[in-house]
């Protein structure tokens, strides 16, 4: 099973760096744990936390590539993989 990396950006800058990550059966898996990180971010600044708006949620492969990042929008960004 691959092992999934997620880093939460705000305005470009590496606030917390996963360096454990989650075994996940696959991108789509990683995405929706992506989406749940994000829903946290949201729900702290609901409790009087940092504004959202600008943060996002990377996820990375082992070696460290990009594969998929999540917006303040909702919306996922993806890699075009070479195959």
């Amino acid at each position: 099973m691959p092992r999934y990396f997620f880093d939460v950006i705000h305005e470009g800058d590496k606030i917390r760096r996963d360096v454990q990550g989650l075994d996940l059966p696959d991108l789509d898996s990683a995405e929706i744990e992506a989406m749940e990180i994000w829903k946290r971010l949201r729900s702290e600044w609901q409790s009087g936390g940092t504004d959202p708006s600008e943060w996002s949620v990377e996820v990375a492969d082992e070696s460290g590539a990009l594969l998929a990042r999540m917006p303040s929008s909702m919306t996922f960004w993806r890699a075009q993989l070479q195959g």
